[in-house]
């Protein structure tokens, strides 16, 4: 068997197809005799079924391979530095435990959990669902410089806070040392930085530990399909919890569907194509259901200043040049031939406006800017305070991107939405996505007709019904808390 720590994916191969043996070699790794057996040891001691844990790790494994490498691999190698350095961090874990304090020997009931939250608009997106609720805890990963009060009770619950307190560990000290010591065993033997793996592991599994000991909720969601967490979503229900959800937030794109393990999938539309694809990549998903964009719903809560811009004949819309850069060459090379498309439009017909919006996360591309150079193309990044990508939406004819959620989200508006494939090679992005099929533009000709027709002729478009691929954002809030309340109540008599 080839180490996994020597792999690397041949960039003239198919992009989707370089991802899903990236899954397969994770899958054979974990597949192994020593790494099985650390995994049925790790279950005894922390009472968490192997498989889980088998899931946690090829997710974990998964997140260290380096797409935006010259030479794109695994960073896993054994590192005495790095292995000195997680065996300090592990054994302090260890050592220094107390038990759990919970107030009158009770832990605190909580209507809904909101999880993984990193930045500010996240509760923004969530507030109108929340706010329904009489209780809820936020768990953030990093400090937030502003917090919202959505209820009677919003308590915020810093991930990281009073790690220490773990009833998990209680009498094990022993068995943790041995095992710890295998694993720098291991990591020097197999030359794998298997003690690193392990750590973010047993971090996991003490956060989630440690917060569902505090707390019980039968609701937890989260967004963000790649933000899924076994570990999480076993021990939820473990102390008590009914449901989790993962609210759509993107398209189903290879590189971040990997080893996804979902309780109940929240989509924009009532397509199950998504779900085949993740599944397809080694994902887990139990349930499906929709409730269109909260986050569309909320960019377009204000719409006062929308007469402000200028009608737009045609909308770019940019991505995040993410880990879809480095599955391979032919990739980056349809990415600079749907920016020429665009410049051959814009040159025969000049008397269109053509706007590109680009991710506010978006830093200057040379190639692109050699592309666009000779138009006059506008570009927009960060537009002015008050306005967002989803205003200058409403205000286009014709909208097309390179692989933006945000053609799903505009097509449940009825808008004319379109995504640029060359020659049909964007694997990572639409392949398995079946649904998205008739709003692929393979060719510049065809490309050309939606010009001429939805953007030089004025042209309507066709009454089509668009709920397949994503579902009105008009009281999409409401449709999530309807989704979440029936299960609110399960139980409900017997606490």
């Amino acid at each position: 068997m080839e180490q996994l720590k020597d792999y690397n994916i041949d960039l003239n191969s198919d992009s989707l197809e370089n991802v899903k043996k990236i899954k397969d070699n994770i899958d054979n790794f974990v597949s192994q005799e020593y790494v099985k057996d650390l995994s049925i040891t790790f279950s005894s001691l922390l009472d968490i079924p192997s498989n889980i844990i088998d899931k946690k790790i090829k997710q974990i494994i998964y997140d260290n391979f380096d797409y935006k490498d010259e030479d794109p691999r695994f960073k896993i190698n054994y590192s005495w530095l790095s292995s000195l350095k997680y065996f300090f961090l592990f054994f302090i874990l260890i050592i220094f435990k107390k038990k759990n304090k919970l107030i009158n020997n009770k832990k605190k009931k909580i209507d809904i959990v909101l999880d993984n939250v990193e930045k500010h608009y996240v509760l923004e997106k969530f507030k109108k669902t929340l706010s329904n609720f009489n209780s809820s805890l936020i768990i953030h990963k990093k400090p937030l410089p502003e917090k919202i009060s959505f209820n009677k009770e919003t308590i915020y619950c810093y991930i990281h806070s009073f790690l220490f307190s773990n009833e998990i560990l209680i009498g094990k000290t022993v068995s943790f040392l041995k095992i710890l010591v295998k694993l720098l065993c291991l990591s020097k033997k197999r030359k794998i930085n298997l003690i690193k793996i392990y750590f973010i592991f047993f971090y996991s599994s003490l956060k989630y530990y440690r917060i569902f000991n505090f707390y019980k909720s039968n609701l937890l969601i989260h967004d963000r399909i790649y933000h899924s967490c076994p570990l999480r979503n076993y021990i939820f229900k473990k102390t008590g919890g009914i449901k989790v959800f993962c609210l759509q937030s993107h398209l189903a794109e290879g590189t971040i569907s990997v080893f996804n393990d979902i309780d109940t999938l929240v989509t924009f539309g009532r397509e199950t194509d998504t779900k085949t694809k993740l599944e397809l990549l080694g994902g887990n998903i139990n349930d499906i259901v929709s409730c269109g964009s909260i986050r569309m719903e909320h960019a377009l809560s204000n719409l006062q200043k929308i007469d402000e811009i200028n009608q737009i004949d045609i909308l770019l819309i940019g991505i995040n040049l993410a880990n879809w850069v480095g599955t391979s060459k032919k990739i980056m090379e349809i990415y600079y031939q749907h920016l020429h498309w665009i410049s051959r439009i814009c040159k025969k017909y000049p008397n269109l406006k053509i706007l590109i919006k680009h991710h506010p996360n978006y830093k200057f591309d040379r190639k692109e800017h050699e592309i666009l150079k000779a138009t006059n193309i506008q570009t927009i990044i960060n537009p002015q305070k008050g306005f967002n990508s989803y205003h200058f939406l409403l205000k286009s004819k014709l909208v097309l991107s390179f692989g933006s959620t945000m053609i799903l989200e505009g097509l449940g508006l009825g808008k004319n939405c379109y995504y640029l494939d060359p020659d049909a090679k964007n694997s990572t992005f639409f392949n398995y996505l079946e649904y998205l099929n008739k709003k692929r533009v393979k060719s510049f000709e065809q490309l050309e007709v939606l010009v001429q027709k939805f953007a030089a002729n004025n042209e309507l478009i066709l009454k089509e019904d668009n709920e397949n691929i994503s579902l009105t954002h008009m009281n999409a809030s409401q449709n999530l808390y309807k989704l979440l309340s029936k299960y609110n109540n399960e139980n409900k008599d017997s606490e």
